[in-house]
């Protein structure tokens, strides 16, 4: 078992996945709320919408990827 503690960067790419997605989850029920209200979308929502999901997957991934090198360090 390797006690050496995770770089800060590897423990701050989940957390800033997590909140991009979580913003961008919004900005599509917004989306949805404004749809449904009969009020013509906002652009800059389709824009956090089209944009942030795969910002997060990114995050994620580089995460992974960087978790896989410091073991194959280790």
């Amino acid at each position: 078992m390797n006690s050496k503690q995770p770089s800060a960067l590897r423990r701050a790419l989940p957390v800033a996945a997590a909140v991009v997605a979580v913003v961008s989850l919004g900005s599509m029920a917004a989306i949805l709320g404004l749809y449904a209200a009969g009020q013509p979308g906002v652009p800059a929502l389709f824009a956090i919408g089209l944009f942030g999901l795969p910002l997060a997957f990114v995050l994620l991934v580089a995460h992974v990827l960087l978790g896989w090198r410091e073991r194959r360090r280790a």
